[in-house]
């Protein structure tokens, strides 16, 4: 990432801790004390994840459960059939299979749909953060990098920006006949999906001929009354509004009993939602005494207060795995330490800005076996970052000269 990058990173990080400033979220405590009880209960929990999916399945929702990235690529490949264009909303989830990629090489275009998603898609960028991943990108760089892409001329507005891109999304979105979203939570008690957004687009790929809804066994939650308190979370950190603009509830497929009460299926939209629900290792690290970092909502927040990410941006990341707790749970993930974590101070700032407390620089230290102790990397570390400042900081003098 270079100086221009990480300068636009945290003037948007700015923008966001100023609307926390302003905007006051009453019993955020007392929501987090809620967020957290919830993901300790199920998280990890076979029995309930067992009773979620008979649930969907019960409102005929389809399930496929599956363990690991070939597995759930193959299962939606068999859900796509011979469909060669595909829509998708935001989902962390799909970008942790590689799956644009993946369905790319078996002949199928995949197209995002959310704004930002999009032009990280054709500018061919890495994310900078779970909720916003284009946030290091001035609207300079976007209309450079777009306009080279619709071979035409784009001015910096980010206005015109969001209006051509739009265009694009909504031409995709009509031809394709199957639509892939992500969901933000899995309830228990009802067997519902539930999904956010904030631009519109998850309503749309949602009422396509065929749904698919790719997510993770650690999205589960007791029932729609703590994963709409979880929503209000995420939103609060990620973006400053307690609330997002849609929040979408999936319980089966649309249905009316407007005739003698009888339920007649497919009224509008979808004729068919699949559930993909991925493992992909996370039992096994609930299993292994790491069951705390799937507890983590993907607001971001710790990202905002990070130095080193602060300093250096998605130099600290490796693909999705963004900043100390990202690479944490590669590391994890993978049996094999991540070479950047050396670079994180062990300072706590991600705790202490994290809803659920997760103690992410413990479990820093935790996996890092070199045998340098915290306050060496706090000292070697807060040295890099002084000089790297004061580099930004001529390069700035020196272009404005």
């Amino acid at each position: 990432m270079n100086h221009e990058q990480v300068i636009a990173l945290r003037k948007t990080f700015d923008t966001v801790r100023q609307r926390h400033n302003i905007n006051v979220f009453k019993d955020f405590g007392k929501r987090k004390k809620l967020l957290r009880e919830a993901r300790e209960l199920c998280v990890g929990n076979e029995v309930i994840l067992e009773q979620a999916v008979e649930n969907l399945r019960k409102n005929g929702i389809k399930v496929h459960l599956v363990n690991g990235k070939q597995e759930a690529i193959y299962s939606i490949l068999s859900e796509i059939g011979d469909e060669k264009l595909v829509v998708k909303s935001k989902s962390n989830v799909t970008k942790e299979l590689g799956l644009t990629k993946a369905l790319g090489r078996k002949g199928v275009e995949v197209v995002e749909t959310d704004i930002g998603d999009r032009i990280m898609q054709l500018l061919g960028s890495a994310p900078s953060h779970p909720t916003g991943p284009v946030s290091h990108l001035s609207a300079k760089e976007i209309a450079r990098g777009l306009s080279v892409h619709y071979n035409k001329h784009i001015n910096d507005n980010p206005d015109e920006i969001v209006k051509i891109v739009r265009e694009d999304v909504i031409s995709s979105i009509a031809n394709s006949k199957v639509g892939i979203t992500g969901a933000n939570a899995i309830t228990l008690e009802e067997g519902s999906i539930v999904l956010t957004h904030n631009e519109g687009n998850i309503s749309e790929v949602m009422k396509l001929d065929k749904h698919i809804v790719v997510t993770s066994i650690d999205k589960l939650y007791p029932d729609i009354e703590s994963a709409v308190n979880m929503l209000k979370i995420l939103s609060y950190n990620a973006t400053g509004s307690v609330i997002p603009s849609f929040v979408e509830i999936i319980t089966g497929v649309s249905k009316t009993a407007d005739v003698e009460k009888k339920f007649i299926k497919g009224v509008h939209g979808s004729s068919g939602i699949t559930v993909i629900l991925v493992d992909n290792k996370r039992s096994q690290l609930a299993r292994n005494g790491f069951r705390d970092i799937l507890y983590c909502v993907g607001c971001g927040n710790c990202l905002l207060y990070c130095p080193m990410y602060n300093t250096i941006g998605n130099d600290y990341a490796e693909e999705n795995y963004l900043g100390g707790k990202g690479l944490a749970y590669q590391s994890i993930y993978n049996d094999e330490v991540n070479g950047k974590l050396k670079l994180c101070l062990t300072c706590g700032k991600c705790r202490e800005n994290c809803p659920l407390e997760l103690d992410i620089p413990s479990m820093v230290r935790k996996i890092r076996s070199d045998g340098i102790s915290s306050e060496v990397y706090y000292f070697l570390n807060a040295h890099m970052i002084w000089i790297y400042y004061q580099t930004l900081l001529r390069l700035k003098t020196l272009k404005k000269l």
